[in-house]
């Protein structure tokens, strides 16, 4: 694993699906953490989720006047690979944006929507030892 020596997280179990990091494959957000789809700048399709693991800041925290108003926001990468994939909003000026912090609004194109069968049996696939020796282990 590339980044910090801490450990890889997973988004539970316990949805219908995911979304994963779509450069190196590690879980980032739950699909009942997605509280909004809509875009970053003009044309950029993004996602914004309550809650996501796997995520680090990346540079300085800065200000910057949105659309929707004047935001302190933290640029976010992938723990693992280290892709920047969108931001976290740390405070709104405006009290109907308020909802926003705390949340990070991530590129739509830079994550891969998972279900979570497909997710679990990958993860269950890599606990297990290749046929070779599962043949060994069965003599």
């Amino acid at each position: 694993m590339h980044g910090s020596d801490s450990l890889l997280q997973y988004v539970d179990d316990d949805v219908d699906a995911k979304f994963s990091c779509a450069g190196c494959g590690c879980d980032i957000a739950s699909e009942k953490h997605l509280l909004w789809e809509g875009f970053m700048g003009h044309s950029t399709s993004a996602l914004l989720f309550r809650c996501s693991v796997n995520l680090a800041p990346c540079g300085n925290k800065r200000e910057e006047m949105l659309t929707t108003g004047r935001y302190t926001l933290a640029d976010m990468h992938c723990h693992v690979c280290q892709v920047p994939l969108g931001w976290k909003y740390l405070s709104a000026q405006q009290e109907d944006q308020q909802y926003k912090v705390g949340a990070v609004l991530l590129q739509q194109s830079l994550l891969r929507r998972v279900s979570n069968l497909q997710a679990i049996t990958a993860r269950t696939a890599y606990a297990r030892p290749p046929p070779a020796q599962q043949a060994q282990r069965a003599q």
